[in-house]
Order: structure tokens, then sequence, then C-alpha cells
């Protein structure tokens, strides 16, 4: 299957070299055009473009502010930005590198030099993508892994905390997981596994929400901007759904079919002056409830908030 077309974004108050370099690219990219550091940084966090071209010197804003500022946003730090500019002085050029810049095209410019570095660039940033994809993803399940989970949570906590959000974690346990192994073999426990990741995903079902593989059989769900309520009714959901579909599991000690048992953890930030949790902190209080589920009689959820006087 072919790739999508890769977005350029050319930052350029110079319309005639804007014409010239969208016309060059135009038939092997989609070119979106900016005019202003404004709308060039507004379009950036919009389109997500794999390449950048800069104009180094507009009016008000140097090329180089504007460089600095998509470095500094984490929406846009990565996208790779080339800067087109007459100027030519080893230390201009200097400073763009050390801003962030990845290559330089001088004006006026060479329609076969700009198609080249334009083509190495979207290409290694592709590459860059698909390794840090890789590197995130249980391969098994398709679902992000405990690097990753490890990852979002942290950011998350401080997204949260910085908006006066709340913010919930779910820890999830398949139920009697070792003697499904034990009795229907390994590979039918790897078969299960998917089963489970597909379940949660269909539950956990919103941009924002990351559903993970912690290891084993436990899984994990963040769920951020969301109070104990809304992580109740997606763990409530999760628990229906296993019930309803009645995967098989003959050994298991409750019930002839899979079931899964929910450990929740909310921190309201709104409520919040110190001490903040960590990440640590946030799952040891999930895997809490988790352990009151699970001697509750399993294929359950039960909650914490945290601090506990919350």
């Amino acid at each position: 299957m072919p790739q999508p077309r890769a977005k350029i974004l050319i930052i350029d108050d110079d319309i005639i070299s804007v014409r010239l370099i969208a016309e060059a690219l135009s038939p092997q990219y989609d070119v979106i055009v900016a005019t202003t550091p404004e709308e060039g940084l507004q379009q950036a966090k919009t389109i997500s473009p794999e390449l950048v071209l800069l104009d180094v010197v507009m009016p008000d804003t140097s090329g180089f502010e504007v460089c600095r500022e998509l470095k500094k946003d984490e929406l846009t730090q990565s996208i790779p930005v080339i800067f087109v500019t007459a100027l030519d002085a080893v230390t201009q050029q200097a400073e763009g590198f050390e801003l962030g810049a990845v290559d330089y095209i001088t004006k006026p410019v060479e329609e076969a030099i700009l198609k080249a570095r334009v083509r190495a660039h979207t290409r290694l940033y592709r590459q860059t993508l698909q390794l840090a994809s890789l590197a995130a993803t249980d391969p098994l399940t398709g679902l992000a892994n405990r690097r990753k989970f490890d990852e979002t949570i942290i950011h998350e906590i401080s997204h949260c905390q910085r908006e006066q959000q709340c913010l919930s974690l779910l820890i999830i346990d398949i139920d009697d997981f070792k003697s499904y192994n034990d009795n229907y073999g390994h590979g039918r426990g790897d078969d299960c596994l998917v089963f489970v990741a597909k379940t949660l995903t269909h539950c956990a079902r919103r941009a924002t929400d990351l559903v993970s593989r912690l290891g084993g059989e436990e899984f994990g769900v963040i769920l951020t901007g969301t109070e104990a309520r809304g992580a109740e009714e997606v763990a409530a959901e999760i628990i229906a759904c296993f019930n309803h579909q009645q995967y098989e599991h003959n050994y298991a000690s409750q019930h002839s079919y899979l079931t899964v048992s929910i450990g929740i953890c909310t921190t309201d930030f709104g409520l919040l002056s110190a001490p903040i949790p960590n990440e640590r902190t946030m799952v040891d209080c999930a895997d809490k409830a988790l352990y009151r589920a699970k001697n509750s009689g399993r294929n359950r959820f039960c909650c914490n908030a945290w601090p506990d006087e919350i």
C-alpha cells in the first residue's frame, strides 16, 4: 500500500520564492504555505508536516526565532526544519544548526537541489517515526508497551497539573491467566492476550486514551482529563464487554469464560497543592485497588483516589 504524500510547510513572506518552491514540489508533495511567522507556527501544530521550509529573513520575527519556537513546543519539536535563505555566512548557518535545523538551501533556489534535499529529509523523518513507533509498541498485541506507558503517564501528570484537570489510570489484570496458559497452552494464551487488547481498545476509544500492555497479563489505560466517574464508566464497560463476549476459559475459578479485574486511581489536580504524585505513586495506587478487586471475587473494578483524603 503506497504511503500518503508527505506534507511540506513553507513559511516565507516572499511570494515569488514561495510560488517557485510550491510549483517545484507540488507534483510529489502536499504543499501548505504560510506567509507570516504566526500563521506558520499555527499551521505546524495543526497539520503536523513532515518538513518545514523556513525563510530566515522575515518582517518583525526572524526565521531563527520561528525555529526556536518550533523546537520549544513538544507538538512540533521533532519536525525537521530547512532554512531557505539568501544568507550564506558561516556564522548564520551555524546559528541555524544550533537551533536544530537539519539543512540550508540558499536563494535563488535550484530546483534539483531543493527536490533532492526535501526527498532525503522527508524520507529520514518517516524512518525515524517508524523506528520510534516500533520501539514503543508491544509486538504481540500492537498496543503501546511499558516504555510508552511510562513516558505518557509522566507527560500526562505534568499536563493535568498545568491544566488543573483530573487524571485517571486503570490497571487491568486477566483473571486466572496462569491456569489458562497451563491448560490451553501458550499459543492459545497469546491469542487470548490479543483478544483482550482488542477489547480494551474498543472500550477506551478516545484519541487521547492510551491502552498499553504492561507485561504478562497486565494492561494499563491512561485516561487524561477524566474524573473518577468517567473512569468508572470505562471500567464498567470493559467488565461488561468480557461478560457479554464470554471468551472460553473453562479453568477459571469463578466463571467458565474469561474475565478481568480492574484497579482505578484518580487524581484531581485542581484540588492538589502539594505533594504531586509521580508515575510510580499513581501505579501503586491503582495496584492497591486492583488487589481489592481480586480479593473481592474478581470480575469487577475497585477505585482509589490519590491522595486518600480527596
